[in-house]
């Protein structure tokens, strides 16, 4: 894996990281946020908000949060607080720590009070382009935390399909798949298809926001865009899952789709850690 420090014009300054033909932008001013992934010179997968569009305000953040400014969805790459509530909007504005650490490099966010986290991911990679992305999420209080799943969510590009599969294993009298609704969304979403195998998700730029989950006993989900494939491959645990039992979710709004994975609930004592890793490949289709 090559390592390099770069300036950008859209996402200041970056570590690129590059294995075959993909490359990742890390974001070294805010995050961390995997800001980029192309190949071979290709249009970013990720979306990026230019224009600030998704945001929110400090106003309705913990009063210790004042002076953090606004959160800012940024877009790319993200690592999360699940169940959602206000404090995972946790404004993630401040430079990340970064450490050389074996084959890879970690990206570490400060400690955030709203949540009791340190967020980091470690990324490696092999030589023909799978990055391995390790989540980990570090109690940094001196008390137990309630149970928490780490939920890695990858904003994609207007134009993605995100398709998910479907366990059809015979398991008898009991069921073999749970298809999960927000409230402001409907089962009749024309964006939304619903076959024996598979959940898909098709972009629509003149659509207001819908969002589906799931328990994807498979562990894996691609994008496509771009005429190209984006896979996440993932452990699929057994344990307890927020959002009724869902490891997998996908959102869409008129600016773009989230292709969003999800670990099972853990609380964490005073230091400890949980880790949920991700592995992508970036392919021609």
């Amino acid at each position: 894996m090559l390592v390099k420090e770069t300036d950008t014009q859209n996402y200041g300054r970056c570590m690129s990281l590059t294995a075959g033909k993909v490359t990742l932008l890390v974001t070294l001013d805010y995050g961390p946020r995997i800001a980029s992934l192309t190949y071979d010179g290709s249009p970013n997968m990720f979306f990026t908000d230019t224009e600030d569009e998704v945001n929110k305000s400090n106003s309705l953040m913990d009063p210790s949060l004042k002076g953090m400014g606004d959160w800012h969805i940024y877009g790319g790459h993200r690592l999360w607080k699940s169940p959602e509530d206000i404090a995972s909007y946790f404004p993630d504005n401040a430079p990340v720590k970064v450490e050389r650490e074996g084959d890879g490099v970690r990206f570490s966010s400060a400690f955030e009070p709203s949540t009791g986290l340190v967020k980091s991911m470690y990324i490696t990679a092999s030589d023909d382009g799978a990055f391995r992305i390790e989540h980990r999420f570090l109690n940094g209080t001196s008390a137990p935390l309630p149970p928490v799943s780490l939920w890695a969510l990858t904003v994609l590009a207007g134009g993605a399909v995100v398709k998910a599969p479907l366990d059809t294993s015979d398991t008898g009298l009991l069921p073999n798949r749970n298809l999960v609704l927000w409230s402001y969304n409907s089962i009749k979403d024309p964006r939304l298809t619903v076959d024996d195998d598979c959940v898909t998700v098709t972009f629509d730029s003149s659509a207001s926001p819908m969002k589906i989950g799931l328990m994807n006993t498979l562990g894996v989900v691609r994008a496509y865009n771009h005429g190209l494939v984006f896979t996440k491959s993932w452990q699929a645990e057994q344990g307890d899952y927020p959002d009724f039992s869902c490891n997998t979710e996908i959102y869409s709004s008129h600016l773009f789709t989230e292709m969003e994975t999800l670990s099972p609930l853990k609380a964490l004592d005073a230091g400890e850690c949980a880790v949920h890793t991700e592995v992508w490949t970036l392919s021609k289709e």
